[in-house]
């Protein structure tokens, strides 16, 4: 039974879980640096209907947010509002870039929306190539 009760428990969390965004870029690259994880930052525009799709459908996916979550430092930034360096920089939105937490590129950049499952490989690809860039150091 408490098995059974745990079960629900996390079902529960994991079917509620939405993607836990940092707003202030700076701050996210310090919590990336003190944790270890990589940075996910997602480049959006406020009125661009394909941003709003990701964010609406791919995002909201509990796998994917999960996933997101667990293993990244989350970022949203909007074009042409500053406050993130240079290397956050497309002319397409969405844009999503997966950076070490100095700031180097871990993937090329992910541009355009995205159905989950295409998505979730693009993330697995970004976080496995994290960790063998962290097992050369």
């Amino acid at each position: 039974m408490k098995k059974i009760i745990i079960f629900v428990l996390m079902s529960a969390g994991l079917l509620m879980a939405e993607v836990e965004w940092r707003h202030d870029y700076a701050s996210a690259r310090s919590q990336a640096q003190k944790s270890g994880k990589p940075m996910m930052v997602l480049l959006v525009s406020r009125t661009c209907r394909w941003c709003q799709k990701l964010k609406n459908r791919t995002l909201q996916n509990p796998e994917i947010s999960y996933f997101i979550n667990s293993r990244f430092i989350p970022v949203l930034v909007y074009r042409g509002e500053g406050g993130f360096p240079e290397i956050i920089h497309s002319t397409l939105v969405p844009t999503t870039f997966f950076l070490t937490p100095d700031e180097k590129m871990i993937i090329p950049p992910v541009k355009g929306y995205w159905e989950p499952t295409e998505y979730m490989s693009d993330l697995k690809l970004a976080f496995e190539k994290f960790k063998k860039m962290q097992s050369l150091h």
